[in-house]
C-alpha cells in the first residue's frame, strides 16, 4: 500500500479547494464537512485504501486462480482457498479503516487550521505531531503561521511608531503655517526656522526608514574603501558637536594609534553619528561623552560612553529590535523612530562586525570591525 501517495494528495487537494480565490465561500467548510462521511462512516481516504487493498486481493486471487488451473488442482481444493481469501477481504476493510481515520483526522486539523489564518486568525496551530510526509507538512504549515504572526506585529509596530513620530513635526508644520498665514507670528523668520527643523527631522525619519528597508531586504550596496577609523570618528564628532553645546556637553576622543578599516566610509559615518546622537540625547548637562578607539588581535573597536543612567536592563535584551527604545515616551525632540541602534547592528553586520552594549556606570555601545575587512 503506498500510504505516503495518500499523504500526500489529499492535503495539496483540500488546501487549493480552500484558498481558491474563485470558489464560493462555503466550498472549504464544505469539503471539511465530507471528509469524514461515507458508507459506514468511511472517509475518502479509507476507501482508497480499502480500494488499494482489494486490488491487490483482487490479483492475488486471479494469479491463485490461474496456478490452480495450471496445477491441475480439485474444486475442492479452490473452494477452500477462496473461503480462505474472504477473511482476508474482511481484514483488509479493517485495516484500510483503522489507516485512514488518523490520517483524515490530522488532514482535517490541518485543512481547519488553514482556514483560520485565511480567515486572518494567525494564532491558530495544527496541533499535528506525526512522523511522517504529513506531520512534516503540519510542521511547516506550523513555522510559515508563526513567521506571518511575527511579520505582521512587526509590520503593526512599524505603522504605529512611524504615525507617532509623524504627528509631532506635522502638528508643528501646520501650527506655524496657520500662524504665518493668519499673520498673527510676532517673528516670522522664527517660524520659518521652526519650520525648517521640522521638515529636517521628516527628512531624516524618511532617510531612516529607507535605510532600515534596505538592511532587512538585504538591498544594501557596500562602497568599501581603506579608511582611517579614528579620523571618521573625529569628523562625526565634528557634525554632532553643536547639538553638544547646547546642553554644554564635552566630546571627547581617545586613540592610542591610528586603525584602519576596509569599509563603506558614508555609512560607517551615519552609524557612529547615530551612536554618538544617542549619548548626548541620553547624557546630562555638563557631562562628557568619550569615543574610545583601539585595535587588538586585528579587531578595530570603537567605544561611545556616557555618562547617563545607561540601559534599563529590560531594554538590553531588545536595544538593536528596530522602533524601540529606552523610553518609551514618542516625541521627536528625544529621538527619531527608534531605528538608531537597529541601523547601526544592520551596517556593522553587513560590515562582518559585531554591535553591542556594554556594562555601565553610563551607557556604553561598542562596536567591532575587522582590521581587513572581506570583501
Amino acid at each position: 500500500m503506498d500510504h505516503h501517495g495518500v499523504g500526500r494528495r489529499l492535503p495539496i487537494r483540500t488546501m487549493s479547494d480552500i484558498i481558491d480565490h474563485d470558489a464560493p465561500p462555503d466550498r472549504g467548510a464544505a469539503d471539511l464537512q465530507r471528509l469524514p462521511q461515507g458508507a459506514l462512516g468511511m472517509n475518502r481516504l479509507g476507501r482508497r485504501f480499502l480500494g488499494a487493498n482489494l486490488a491487490v486481493l483482487g490479483v492475488a486471487i486471479m494469479m491463485i486462480a490461474i496456478a490452480a488451473q495450471t496445477m491441475m488442482i480439485d474444486s475442492h481444493d479452490r473452494r477452500l482457498v477462496m473461503w480462505a481469501l474472504i477473511p482476508a477481504v474482511l481484514g483488509a476493510a479493517m485495516v484500510a479503516m483503522l489507516l485512514a481515520r488518523p490520517v483524515a483526522r490530522d488532514a482535517k486539523r490541518i485543512c481547519s487550521a488553514a482556514m483560520k489564518v485565511a480567515a486572518g486568525d494567525l494564532t491558530a496551530r495544527t496541533g499535528v505531531q506525526r512522523n511522517d510526509e504529513l506531520g512534516e507538512a503540519a510542521e511547516m504549515f506550523d513555522v510559515m503561521v508563526t513567521r506571518l504572526d511575527t511579520v505582521e506585529k512587526e509590520r503593526s509596530l512599524m505603522l504605529s511608531s512611524i504615525s507617532h513620530d509623524l504627528r509631532t513635526p506635522l502638528a508643528a508644520l501646520r501650527a506655524a503655517v496657520e500662524a504665518i498665514r493668519d499673520g498673527v507670528a510676532p517673528d516670522p523668520d522664527l517660524y520659518l526656522a521652526g519650520m525648517e527643523r521640522q521638515v529636517r527631522a521628516l527628512s531624516s525619519l524618511v532617510d531612516d526608514l529607507q535605510l532600515h528597508t534596505k538592511i532587512i531586504s538585504g538591498t544594501m550596496e557596500l562602497k568599501r574603501s581603506k579608511l582611517d577609523l579614528t579620523e571618521l570618528a573625529d569628523e562625526a564628532m565634528e557634525t554632532v558637536r553643536p547639538l553638544a553645546e547646547i546642553r554644554r556637553i564635552k566630546l571627547l576622543l581617545e586613540a592610542h594609534e591610528r586603525v584602519t578599516v576596509d569599509a563603506d566610509g558614508s555609512q560607517l559615518a551615519r552609524v557612529v553619528r547615530n551612536l554618538l546622537d544617542n549619548a548626548i540625547r541620553h547624557a546630562p548637562d555638563d557631562s562628557v561623552v568619550l569615543v574610545q578607539i583601539h585595535r587588538t588581535d586585528g579587531i578595530a573597536s570603537l567605544r561611545v560612553i556616557d555618562e547617563g543612567a545607561g540601559f534599563p536592563p529590560e531594554f538590553r535584551d531588545r536595544a538593536f529590535e528596530p522602533f524601540t527604545r529606552a523610553d518609551e515616551a514618542r516625541d521627536t525632540r528625544t529621538g527619531t523612530a527608534g531605528l538608531g541602534l537597529s541601523i547601526a547592528k544592520g551596517i556593522v553586520t553587513a560590515h562582518q562586525g559585531t554591535v553591542g552594549l556594554g556594562t555601565g556606570p553610563g551607557g556604553i555601545v561598542e562596536i567591532t570591525l575587522p582590521v581587513q575587512a572581506a570583501r
